[in-house]
């Protein structure tokens, strides 16, 4: 079942806030960024929330055929849960540089309210807690750098969603899922079966085994069907053998 790209985005967006009220809840720091810095780490989670999503797209048939497709969906509710969580941490961050206290880093979960909370001046100039930022993530520089990364982030979230939605297709077209389904309903089948298991008083079921997609069935004769007149021999390949 494949969910509408609204109820998708609203999951995200959920997911996005629980992080941040874990991180807000867990959040100990008195340290403070500037607004530059501060954009340009909003970018770099953004990013990386995204490269996740880039890595589920790549995986996505072979999870799909393999059986494991929950981890790609697990990793693609991690990925928002912890971007919120460091976004949370961050925005307490600018908050206190800009109104001295933490508690308007909500604004950083609210759509366009988030704006006040990035253009908003720092309170002093000098402060003792506040961290210090790298070149690219300060100033002039940083708003590029914010700039550039939230932008790569945002279209390489878009094109993964548009890219795993077309492999997806293509693959069901092409009947692939149909055939990984049928090799695990044989698998199924031969690890359920109990053996060995006796069929007459000569003949022994001692395993069934899977090839490509062929069940196979291994049986014991006793005696050996090779000692067997050739009637016997025929009629138990006609009977066992297909």
């Amino acid at each position: 079942m494949q969910l509408p790209e609204d109820q998708i985005g609203s999951i995200s967006y959920g997911l996005v806030i629980l992080g941040g009220i874990i991180g807000g809840l867990t959040n100990r720091s008195v340290a403070e960024i500037r607004r530059a810095h501060y954009f340009a780490l909003s970018g770099l989670i953004c990013l990386c929330t995204s490269l996740v999503t880039f890595a589920g797209m790549a995986f996505i048939v072979p999870a799909l055929v393999g059986g494991f497709f929950w981890i790609v969906v697990g990793a693609e509710m991690l990925a928002p849960l912890i971007g919120g969580f460091f976004l949370a941490r961050i925005a307490s961050d600018r908050s206190r540089d800009a109104y001295g206290h933490g508690r308007m880093a909500a604004l950083a979960f609210i759509p366009l309210a988030n704006f006040w909370l990035l253009l908003t001046p720092s309170k002093t100039e000098l402060s003792a807690h506040r961290s210090p930022a790298i070149a690219l993530m300060s100033g002039g520089p940083g708003v590029l750098s914010g700039f550039v990364l939230l932008i790569s982030g945002m279209g390489l979230s878009g094109y993964a969603q548009i890219e795993g939605t077309r492999r997806v297709d293509e693959a069901a077209a092409a009947g692939v899922f149909n055939v990984a389904m049928l090799d695990r309903i044989l698998a199924t089948m031969a690890a359920e079966v109990q053996t060995p298991q006796t069929v007459d008083e000569t003949t022994t079921l001692l395993r069934m085994e899977t090839a490509g997609r062929e069940l196979r069935y291994v049986y014991e004769v006793d005696p050996p069907a090779d000692f067997l007149p050739p009637i016997m021999r025929m009629g138990l390949l006609n009977q066992n053998c297909i």
